[in-house]
């Protein structure tokens, strides 16, 4: 089989970054990271970024798209989830040359299919509980300083929505490598999608409902509180409170299948 990045006198020659008509064009949407991926796996299934191929820095995405680097890195991170890259350490993002089509897709949740998404938040809650333990046990200082940054990210964003969502996702997958269990990270990026929808919903309801965003932060800061002390239980303690917001949220919205 020959390969699409081509060779060099018999090895595999890495493509250099995409040319400036391959790149990006600037987000409209509301739903920057939905945009992102959609236009990423679109470059991927055309052929554009063949197998092989190196991305560009987050940097140059970000620049291409008029976008945070918060907001890049959770969109590769999803096609990363998806199957279509894979981050190497010391090497870059790579697109990844898949022969069939039944890789693996996190599910979608339209914004009607509320029994899933309470089924989302139990699942959330579990597998974050679990992470927080591992977190408290495993975190590396660099991680704990990472997490700090966005607590901080958070903080300024004040009621800009989109910015502190952009970091809140950033913060569950940090968190989630803290725990240095790749199953559950797996787990972790599989559900961003969905919880992107759910958490966006959430935010808009505290903002309307108290006029800004201090109880969501200040949950957060007690998980990273948490993790810092090596102490797990007020990080569950925290992440309980935030699944029980957004349970009650699910419960306006009507019953789910009978419940």
């Amino acid at each position: 089989m020959s390969s699409s990045a081509g060779t060099t006198a018999g090895r595999p020659r890495r493509p250099g970054p995409p040319k400036r008509d391959e790149r990006l064009t600037g987000v409209r949407r509301v739903s920057v990271v939905d945009e992102l991926v959609e236009q990423m796996t679109r470059k991927i299934v055309t052929g554009v970024w063949p197998a092989g191929a190196m991305l560009p820095s987050l940097r140059e995405f970000a620049a291409d798209t008029g976008t945070s680097m918060l907001t890049v890195r959770e969109a590769v991170r999803t096609l990363q989830a998806r199957g279509w890259v894979e981050t190497r350490q010391g090497v870059g993002t790579v697109v990844l040359e898949v022969e069939h089509d039944d890789r693996f897709v996190p599910w979608s949740l339209g914004a009607s299919d509320v029994a899933e998404y309470v089924e989302l938040v139990e699942a959330r809650e579990a597998i974050e509980s679990a992470i927080v333990d591992l977190a408290a046990r495993r975190r590396t200082d660099a991680q704990l300083t990472r997490l700090d940054e966005l607590l901080e990210t958070m903080a300024a964003a004040g009621t800009d929505v989109p910015r502190f969502l952009a970091a809140d996702g950033e913060f569950h997958i940090v968190l989630a490598e803290a725990a240095h269990n790749r199953i559950l990270l797996r787990n972790m990026l599989a559900i961003r999608s969905p919880m992107r929808r759910l958490m966006a919903n959430r935010l808009e309801t505290e903002i309307a409902l108290r006029g800004d965003l201090v109880r969501s932060h200040a949950d957060h800061h007690d998980m990273v509180a948490s993790v810092r002390e090596r102490d797990p239980r007020a990080g569950r303690a925290a992440l309980a409170r935030m699944s029980e917001r957004a349970r009650r949220d699910l419960d306006a919205l009507g019953p789910a299948d009978g419940r």
